[in-house]
């Protein structure tokens, strides 16, 4: 597999993970001090959110540690979102970072 064929579907996975399959009642409630009347935890939604990306990852890489690591890093960066330190766009571009970073741990090995 080259670069192109494994970086464009975690990409186009991305995508559609955190918009089309995101509901706004997860992007909300995701968040810890959300103002939600839902009486379910926050990191229970985060983990719910960030679980999909990680079997997105390793669906398309087959990589079990590369899907963890994704799992775990989706996590921490929306987290930090949700906390107000940087927005959607520094967001998107950290998610689309990690797939780079992903693509090129995998083609090289």
């Amino acid at each position: 597999m080259n670069f192109i064929e494994l970086f464009i579907p975690l990409i186009l996975g991305h995508f559609v993970a955190d918009f089309a399959i995101q509901t706004d009642t997860v992007a909300i409630n995701k968040c810890p001090n959300n103002n939600s009347k839902i009486n379910i935890n926050w990191a229970w939604w985060m983990t719910g959110h960030v679980s999909m990306h990680g079997l997105i990852v390793f669906f398309i890489t087959g990589n079990v540690l590369v899907a963890a690591a994704e799992t775990i890093i989706h996590f921490y960066i929306d987290y930090l979102k949700c906390l107000g330190k940087f927005n959607l766009l520094i967001d998107q571009l950290l998610h689309i970072l990690c797939k780079l970073i992903w693509t090129l741990f995998i083609i090289s090995n």
